[in-house]
C-alpha cells in the first residue's frame, strides 16, 4: 500500500473517530448503534465511500475509543483493506454477479460510491479478489471492452443489468443518465 493512500486511510478513521466522539458528546444516552449509524453516513457523504465500507472505518474506530487508545496503528489500516465476504457479497449486487466473478467472466464493476481502494482485497464465498484499478468516470464513457470485463456480451445487455441493479431509478421514471459519474472498480483473483 502506497504512503498516500495509507495516509488517506488515516484520515477517514480520524474523520470517523471524530465523528463518533462529536456524536457522543451531543447525545450521550442515544440507543445503542445510533452514533455509529450517523457516523457511517457522515463519512458516506463526506468522503464518498459505499455504506459497506463506511461501517468498517466506522466500527474500528468505535472500538479504539473503547479501549481508551484513539491512535491508529498500521495493522488498523490494514484490516481495513482485508473485506470479508459480507463485504463481497454486497459490492456483487445481484447473484448471477457472484457467479460471474467466481468462473472468472466478471472483472469490473460500476457504482456509485467508491466500495474500496486499490490493492484491496474483498472476498467472494471465499475467493479473494484484489482491487487493481478504481476510477472515477462518467457513466457514458464505458466501451466495448468495459461491457466484457463487466461479464456481458452487448451494450443492450450490459444496459438491462444498469436499469435491473438500480429498481428505484427505474421505478421514479429515470433514466441512465450517461454524464453521471460513478466509480469503476476493476478487479483480478488474489
Amino acid at each position: 500500500m502506497s504512503t498516500d493512500l495509507a495516509q488517506e486511510k488515516r484520515q477517514r478513521l480520524g474523520t470517523a473517530l471524530e465523528k463518533l466522539k462529536e456524536l457522543r458528546a451531543a447525545e450521550p444516552n442515544a440507543e445503542a448503534g445510533t452514533h455509529e449509524k450517523a457516523a457511517a453516513m457522515h463519512l458516506t457523504t463526506t468522503v464518498g465511500i459505499a455504506r459497506p465500507l463506511a461501517d468498517r472505518y466506522v466500527a474500528l474506530a468505535a472500538a479504539a475509543l473503547k479501549n481508551g487508545a484513539p491512535q491508529f496503528s498500521p495493522d488498523d489500516v490494514a484490516k481495513i483493506s482485508n473485506l470479508d465476504d459480507k463485504f463481497g457479497a454486497a459490492f456483487m449486487v445481484l447473484p448471477h454477479h457472484v457467479d460471474q466473478i467466481l468462473k472468472g467472466g466478471k472483472h469490473m464493476s460500476r457504482r456509485f460510491r467508491r466500495w474500496g481502494d486499490e490493492g484491496d482485497v474483498f472476498h467472494v464465498r471465499g475467493k479473494a479478489f484484489r482491487f487493481t484499478r478504481i476510477a472515477r468516470i462518467r457513466v457514458g464513457d464505458i466501451t466495448d471492452d468495459d461491457i466484457r470485463k463487466e461479464g456481458y456480451t452487448t451494450r443492450e445487455e450490459f444496459d438491462q443489468m444498469w436499469h435491473k441493479s438500480h429498481p428505484k431509478s427505474v421505478a421514479a421514471g429515470k433514466t441512465l443518465d450517461p454524464d453521471q459519474l460513478c466509480w469503476c472498480h476493476e478487479y483480478e483473483p488474489a
